[in-house]
């Protein structure tokens, strides 16, 4: 908003200068031998020059309405062809852009497919080394079990009952077993 004000107002600011000077202009040539004594006071001063002044900025605006109102016909004219003009390639280019739009729309859905149906297929093939992998760590865990829970028998002793522990390492152990399972029909699915 700042330049367009700045712009209209450096406008309006050389209009009034142009303006100004037709005025001058307008006195000097209905007075070549200066301003006289126009009211009729017996003197010559400001007032008459103000008088002048207006008497001339009439003629002034009467000759530019003039001339505005023989031009206007013909800028009204150019602007309309200009506008006519713009519409035109404004419809043009929308009309080209969506016929691009529309033939690369099909390429556009293939190429999403194909890149749809390789990550499916990679997918697939890193299932086998995911599946390794969640064995391995299965069969590591149920080892470190075991062998946190054969620490915890030779520290206890004899005061855990055998069958116990027995039974808290199966528990463990299932528990395990239902996780990798788990693990293995997610990353399968």
């Amino acid at each position: 908003m700042g330049f367009f004000k700045k712009l209209f107002g450096g406008a309006v600011a050389a209009g009034g200068a142009v303006a100004a000077t037709k005025v001058v202009q307008k006195v000097k040539e209905n007075n070549p031998d200066g301003v006289g004594d126009v009211n009729g006071d017996g003197q010559v001063d400001l007032k008459d020059y103000v008088e002048e002044a207006k008497k001339a900025a009439a003629e002034v605006y009467g000759e530019t309405s003039d001339k505005v109102k023989e031009a206007a016909p013909e800028v009204k004219e150019k602007v309309g062809a200009f506008v006519d003009d713009a519409k035109v390639k404004v419809t043009d280019t929308y009309n080209d852009i969506s016929d691009k739009v529309k033939a690369a729309a099909p390429d556009v859905m293939d190429k999403v497919s194909d890149f749809v149906e390789d990550a499916k297929e990679k997918v697939k093939a890193a299932a086998p080394d995911v599946m390794d992998k969640v064995s391995d760590f299965v069969e590591d865990a149920k080892d470190k079990v075991g062998d946190f829970v054969d620490s915890v028998k030779e520290k206890a002793g004899s005061v855990i009952d055998g069958d116990e522990v027995d039974d808290v390492i199966d528990d463990v152990e299932e528990a395990v077993d239902d996780a990798a399972e788990a693990v293995k029909e997610a990353v399968e699915e």
